[in-house]
């Protein structure tokens, strides 16, 4: 479970009433106020500010040849675009011409065939090649590939102790330099050819961070200290802000289009996740306790085109409310069931349920609070089936404590599970849950016991999910059932801290 609102507020006050000096964890060093790893960090290669060079990799802690790149005489080189050394070392083409590949083949030629360009002696094309991507010179950081002329790397992980949205691999190595946020990054969403990422503390803000780092980035402020959740529908992005309890609809430049307040606003909603099916958006409102949230709310969208191109003033309306808290078996006796996260699969709605009771947490030396966050059981799956008139039924999840974020992959469903500072009570692991069948079939859990289960996604065939607990990304293998150890991407922070908030597919 991602931290309460009110135990991350603690917190944060607690570390900002004092200056603390870096810290990094065992096998990283503080490079300009960044903890790295001097073993592979291509910024920081055996040595702080010891960049290594475009053809080569960090490796040990020594500059290397990159994936694909070949040493001749001692040097890095790209015998699939190097003139003096064309398809093999000391294969030099004659003065003018140019070495080229294509259809597999590298070899010299007089002039560059069609839909490729000259570039230092070399014909490549530029919608795709790394070294020349866009135009001529511009090579891509390693890590990553050139996409329709722009430079992207496979993921982006929000990484929210330090302010910055960093860019790595599918093997989660870095790939380039991060962006930096106003705030720390909760949540992110991929639209086009940009990162939006919504950040919280201190302050809201959306940010829109083009995926080609050549690109400058822009910061949209919203209202509050806390979005929980961002997605996209009809090239507009919905934000669920919420400290001010609301449904916030962007373009993708950033400009507000409107702003939906969610039901229930004295009692605090508490919007978290939402998925959208048909032309509703289903919001789950996890609310603060007895008689706030507990509910899923339907906004209608019809209007949304109309609403962005002008020609109607709102965009959507909130039209029902679902409520879980007297829906049968969504909740133990004694706990309520806080809904999450949201996603749509097969035109069905599905939202976690967290399954809570009370529980008293200690925030530091003579700091204590009482809240709903000890999971009284098994969580939930509740599904909502629009053509049902949004009928609601509840999918018992056995061996999932605490279900916090889904991800769809096909036509699986998987669920989170992450009872932080409960392991005893399940561990931490991934659940499929299948939904092509009725009702849905629950398989078992995948324990990822080095790990609090937090933010997933799925990328390449592969999953990936974010820890709770440190700024680690582990990568799972559905379909053999079998996972990698952690892989620190989110540097600590300069109180000693750090998270992984979010984890998306930037291709």
């Amino acid at each position: 479970m991602k931290p309460t609102r009110l135990a991350l507020a603690a917190a944060l006050v607690v570390l900002s009433a004092c200056t603390k000096d870096l810290v990094c964890p065992s096998g990283e060093t503080d490079c300009g106020g960044r903890c790295v790893s001097l073993l592979s960090d291509p910024g920081n290669c055996g040595a702080c500010g010891a960049a290594v060079k475009a053809l080569e990799t960090c490796a040990a802690g020594a500059p290397a040849c990159a994936a694909g790149i070949d040493a001749c005489g001692g040097a890095c080189t790209d015998l699939a675009r190097d003139p003096a050394n064309c398809g093999a070392c000391g294969n030099a083409c004659a003065a003018g011409a140019y070495c080229t590949t294509a259809g597999g083949t590298t070899s010299c030629t007089d002039a560059c065939p069609a839909g490729f360009t000259a570039c230092g002696g070399a014909c490549v094309d530029l919608l795709s090649d790394r070294f020349h991507c866009g135009a001529c010179g511009n090579a891509c950081p390693s890590g990553q590939t050139c996409d329709a002329g722009a430079c992207r790397s496979d993921l982006a992980v929000a990484c929210y102790a330090t302010n910055e949205v960093l860019p790595v691999g599918a093997d989660l190595a870095p790939a380039g330099a991060g962006r930096t946020t106003p705030a720390g990054p909760a949540a992110l969403a991929v639209l086009g050819g940009a990162v939006y990422s919504a950040n919280g503390w201190p302050a809201a803000s959306v940010s829109v961070l083009p995926l080609d780092p050549a690109l400058p980035s822009r910061d949209v402020v919203l209202s509050g200290t806390d979005l929980e959740a961002i997605g996209a529908y009809e090239n507009v992005l919905l934000v669920a802000n919420a400290a001010i309890g609301s449904l916030v609809l962007l373009r993708p430049s950033g400009d507000v289009l409107d702003e939906i307040a969610m039901p229930g606003q004295q009692a605090g909603p508490n919007p978290r996740g939402v998925a959208v099916a048909g032309s509703a958006a289903y919001v789950a409102l996890y609310g603060n306790g007895p008689g706030s949230g507990q509910a899923i709310a339907k906004v209608d969208l019809s209007s949304l085109a109309a609403c962005a191109s002008g020609a109607a003033a709102s965009c959507g309306a909130v039209t029902a409310t679902l409520d879980l808290a007297s829906v049968a078996g969504a909740a133990d006796v004694g706990a309520l069931p806080f809904p999450s996260a949201a996603v749509s699969a097969g035109g069905r709605v599905y939202v976690a349920l967290a399954n809570l009771g009370e529980d008293t947490i200690s925030c530091g030396t003579g700091c204590s609070y009482t809240g709903w966050v000890k999971p009284a059981g098994n969580g939930r799956l509740a599904v909502v089936d629009p053509a049902a008139g949004d009928a609601v039924s509840i999918v018992p999840l056995p061996g999932c404590g605490n279900p916090g974020a889904l991800a769809v992959a096909g036509s699986t469903v998987w669920v989170s599970c992450g009872a932080l500072s409960y392991p005893d009570l399940a561990p931490s692991a991934v659940v499929p849950v299948d939904v092509s069948t009725t009702p849905p079939s629950v398989g078992p859990p995948l324990p990822l016991p080095a790990i609090v289960a937090g933010k997933l996604a799925f990328c390449g065939g592969l999953g990936y999910v974010t820890d709770q607990a440190s700024g680690a990304v582990l990568r799972f293998d559905p379909a053999t059932r079998t996972a990698g150890d952690p892989t620190v991407v989110c540097p600590t922070s300069a109180y000693g801290w750090a998270w992984a908030a979010d984890v998306a597919c930037s291709q």
